[in-house]
């Protein structure tokens, strides 16, 4: 009996425990949602009630050296769309077709994205930077479809449209990789951000933190109010060294020539700093930003991301016979007033190297022949010199080397001489000599290379790093980022050597070749140069440096059109302008056309030689 009693009472006991571990179990659960993971749960019970909505922050701004900004925020509307629950298909497609109308966009292509929204039960951009009037229209539709809402943002905006543009890039939408490169650092999948040049390259200083507001919504995705507003930041601004005016006058003269195909770029002699940099064609950054699909697409379609002041290699033709001159001269090999009678040619091993004046220029010494780029007088004067002693001093210039300028797809250009052949084994030979003294042959230059260059031919030897960045102001307080000046060599040349290269080019614009960039009341010396281009017409040269008198140079340009034929008739009078701007100065003789040549027109000549190899002013 007493057996048997004990049996049930050891089962109770069991039970018991079993019920005591089981509520113990539910208590612990209980505590730890209630407790541990409370935060987690309050969000997921608010996330069933709220939709956060996505405000994007200012960006950065860009300014030009005197404070003007050339890229800043405007203020925009954008289109939400906040799923409610079980939407189906049906439900959504009058929205798609209305939207579809109002917007230009295909109305299938919107139902997925609608679709996309309601799976992932998250509010998602339809629309951003429209024009009030199409805002107006939509805010209609707000009355008739649960889930729309128009929010006012911050965009980007170009106030000067095509001003600069391949300096300062656009912004875009990034590629689904790009995005889960970017999704750590807080980029939504629908954020944009800069695709190529400043926009792309101070990207994380530019790039504010968003913020938006968190709203209550019903089961129908109608908005009840707002839970709370977190408050956007702004990015840091960046100060350019970048001369609004010169750039404006570099921009608008490119697209003036004859092909408006070409590039611009200025530079400070003193200190390296870049006051322009001009390509064309260019684009308006503002239309990436458009709600017309169809502008965004052709703009994409006729997009030049080409940047031809850095990636374009070109020979530079004449204005390369300052640095030959100056081989010879500082070396000794020559002295200024050495005459050379020029015949119209200039024969060697029965081959005839014509000057670009067939008939000649007869006798001319340094400053007649570089005034009139007399091309015997330089084929001469590179023989003397040596193929060696001009390579060298071209790669002291920066010929041929990159310039490590913070931007994308710069090019090196081609330096060709006896030592580089030598490292490539093959010969080099007097006629190499020659091409090389009126800068043609296997030789290639970027327009930025050609700045720097004429930058130390105006200050007498420093080859300065070009710097875009005048200073970054953190919109977090850190001190301000101000870069400093680098100087990447010294061409080591006599003192009376370059006296003679400075007045020589001085005389190229007082009474010769470069009379199109004359401006009274201003010290200007230049060089003009026709390009030899066997896919076409001549391209155009013309570099300069220019200074108040009394005072050293504090601008030095070089000018390329593309195909423009003589450098001083097309791309010296580009030069001009921009030195003009660069002085605040009005242009005193507007109605006067630039001349390639002096007044005098050469006569009709025989036939020349076979084999004819020539150079251009």
């Amino acid at each position: 009996m007493n057996r048997g009693g004990a049996a049930p009472r050891e089962r109770l006991e069991i039970l018991w425990y079993f019920i005591a571990a089981m509520g113990l179990i539910l208590g612990l659960r209980l505590a730890q949602m209630q407790l541990i993971q409370a935060g987690e749960w309050r969000q997921a019970a608010e996330r069933n009630r709220s939709q956060m909505i996505h405000q994007n922050a200012p960006r950065g701004r860009i300014y030009d050296r005197g404070g003007t900004p050339v890229a800043t925020n405007a203020p925009a509307f954008s289109l939400i769309f906040l799923p409610g629950k079980d939407q189906s298909r049906q439900d959504l497609k009058p929205l798609a077709l209305e939207l579809g109308r109002q917007l230009s966009r295909d109305s299938g292509e919107l139902i997925e994205t609608l679709e996309q929204a309601v799976r992932m039960e998250s509010a998602i951009r339809l629309a951003e930077n429209l024009p009030t009037q199409t805002m107006f229209r939509l805010s209609e539709l707000k009355t008739i479809y649960p889930g729309v809402v128009l929010i006012v943002e911050a965009r980007r905006y170009y106030p000067f449209g095509r001003f600069a543009s391949h300096l300062l890039g656009y912004m875009g939408k990034m590629s689904q990789r790009e995005w889960r490169e970017r999704k750590p650092k807080g980029y939504r999948v629908d954020s944009r951000t800069g695709r190529i040049g400043l926009e792309n390259i101070f990207e994380d200083e530019l790039r504010g933190r968003d913020g938006g507001l968190r709203m209550e919504v019903d089961a129908q995705g109608r908005l009840k109010r707002v839970l709370d507003k977190i408050p956007s930041e702004a990015g840091s601004n960046i100060h350019l060294t970048i001369d609004a005016a010169v750039q404006r006058a570099a921009d608008d003269g490119l697209r003036g020539t004859l092909t408006g195909r070409g590039a611009a770029v200025a530079i400070d002699p003193r200190n390296g700093d870049l006051i322009a940099m001009s390509s064309q064609p260019d684009f308006d950054p503002n239309a990436f930003l458009s709600t017309d699909p169809s502008e965004v697409k052709s703009t994409v379609l006729e997009l030049s991301e080409f940047n031809n002041a850095i990636s374009g290699a070109y020979p530079p033709g004449s204005t390369f016979k300052p640095i030959v001159g100056l081989a010879a001269l500082g070396e000794g090999r020559a002295r200024a007033e050495d005459a050379v009678f020029c015949p119209g040619y200039f024969e060697l091993g029965g081959r005839a190297f014509l000057c670009w004046e067939h008939k000649g220029h007869k006798r001319v010494s340094w400053l007649t022949g570089l005034a009139l780029s007399c091309d015997v007088y330089f084929y001469t004067l590179g023989l003397r010199a040596g193929g060696a002693a001009i390579e060298r001093y071209a790669r002291a210039f920066g010929i041929g080397q990159r310039t490590s300028i913070p931007l994308k797809s710069e090019k090196s250009g081609h330096l060709f001489g006896p030592e580089t052949r030598k490292r490539a084994g093959k010969g080099w030979y007097d006629g190499d000599t020659l091409n090389l003294s009126i800068g043609q042959g296997e030789l290639t230059v970027t327009p930025l290379q050609m700045a720097i260059a004429t930058a130390a031919l105006a200050n007498r030897g420093s080859v300065w790093r070009p710097r875009y960045t005048q200073k970054i102001v953190y919109a977090d307080g850190r001190p301000d980022y101000v870069p400093k000046p680098e100087r990447l060599g010294l061409v080591p040349a006599r003192e009376d050597a370059w006296d003679h290269v400075q007045r020589g080019m001085e005389a190229v614009v007082s009474s010769g070749t470069g009379g199109g960039a004359r401006i009274p009341g201003l010290n200007v010396a230049g060089k003009t140069g026709t390009a030899q281009n066997p896919h076409g017409e001549d391209h155009a040269w013309f570099i300069a440096y220019a200074a108040k008198p009394g005072e050293p140079a504090s601008i030095a340009v070089a000018v390329l059109v593309e195909n423009g034929g003589h450098g001083g008739a097309t791309a010296a009078p580009v030069a001009r302008k921009m030195i003009l701007a660069h002085f605040g100065m009005m242009d005193p003789s507007a109605p006067r056309k630039a001349r390639d040549v002096p007044a005098r027109v050469p006569a009709p000549v025989p036939p020349a030689p076979p084999f004819p190899v020539r150079g251009r002013p």
